[in-house]
């Protein structure tokens, strides 16, 4: 195994500190040498997935309207912003309640990653939004709520498939992810030296 460097690992039994060596690891196990252990640590090589993978993806999931299921918001890879303005990544309909629209003009941020260590995508939402030209992030007006809890102010949180935001308090879009075909992850699968921190 070409560059590999001797390393340390936690014995898997004992938790004691073996020394791995570069025939440990293109064995694929090593025997934890303290007195009394003797069990076998099965070196796994780590993998992840290349993110060029998302110029070849048809689509970055969609939010839904609960409010009328034929309202779909299709998102892009990275960094939606959602709101009434025309200036938003997503522009969201202008909702009347009682003569009044609680969804903010730059009500919140959707940023959509691609994860390398499982293959997906993830969601990442946020109050509020960059506002370019001050280059300040300003909140909403109303609020936003990831199943039904409010998000405080710098939060960040990870929305699941299904999760259901809030904007204002009164309109709710679930989102819906866009899930990679695993036949389409096996072909952007890249191999990767042994990783000293996976054992099983």
């Amino acid at each position: 195994m070409s560059g590999f460097k001797t390393t340390l690992i936690d014995c898997q039994a004992c938790g004691r500190r073996i020394m791995v060596r570069a025939a440990d690891a293109e064995r694929g196990s090593i025997a934890c040498s303290h007195l009394g252990c003797g069990a076998v640590n099965i070196l796994s090589a780590a993998f992840q997935y290349d993110e060029n993978i998302v110029h070849g993806l048809p689509a970055f999931g969609k939010l839904t309207y609960l409010g009328d299921s034929q309202l779909i918001y299709p998102l892009q890879f990275g960094r939606n912003t959602l709101g009434t303005s025309d200036a938003c990544t997503v522009q969201l309909n202008r909702f009347m309640h009682n003569g009044r629209c609680y969804i903010s003009r730059r009500h919140c941020t959707l940023t959509v990653t691609f994860d390398k260590w499982t293959g997906q995508l993830r969601y990442h939402l946020q109050d509020g939004a960059v506002d370019n030209q001050a280059q300040t992030h300003q909140y909403s007006l109303n609020g936003t709520r990831l199943n039904a809890t409010p998000l405080q102010k710098t939060e960040i949180v990870d929305v699941e498939n299904g999760g259901i935001f809030t904007l204002g308090g009164v309109d709710s879009f679930r989102l819906s992810h866009y899930v990679i075909p695993s036949a389409m992850l096996d072909t952007y699968k890249v191999e990767l030296d042994f990783n000293p921190d996976r054992t099983q």
